[in-house]
């Protein structure tokens, strides 16, 4: 009867563990590099390499449902616009060189509250599909 219990209590521990995992696979992911276990595990290469070109950024990664393709970005936030251009042209120089010339990134410009981000995008293609 006691081995019935934790059978059924693993059972349901399993498919709730499994239910986790696959919603949070669709969800964005919003982390920091010193969330060491998803910074390594989620964070990309290129991502990693990249010139940290303000103190304050933050990791998002998500997944296009069906398609395979995988969104990692690397924010940078509270830039002035006085800084904006030379920012800006530190991260194209960065895609331009990257040595990896198969990994496909872009650069976006976003505005808040009169300060600016710069996203660093890192797209990749489950190549097994």
């Amino acid at each position: 009867m006691k081995c019935r219990h934790i059978i059924v209590f693993l059972f349901v521990l399993m498919a709730v563990l499994y239910s986790l995992i696959m919603t949070r696979i669709f969800s964005d992911e919003y982390y920091k590099q010193g969330n060491l276990i998803q910074y390594y595990l989620l964070t990309p290469k290129p991502l990693k390499d990249a010139p940290r070109i303000t103190e304050n950024w933050y990791f998002t990664k998500q997944t296009v449902e069906g398609s395979g393709l995988q969104i990692s970005t690397l924010t940078f936030t509270g830039i002035q616009k006085s800084e904006l251009q030379r920012k800006h042209e530190k991260l194209e120089a960065y895609i331009d060189n990257y040595q990896d010339r198969h990994a496909t990134m872009s650069i976006a410009v976003e505005e808040k509250k009169g300060m600016f981000e710069l996203h660093i995008t890192h797209y990749d293609t489950n190549k097994d599909n």
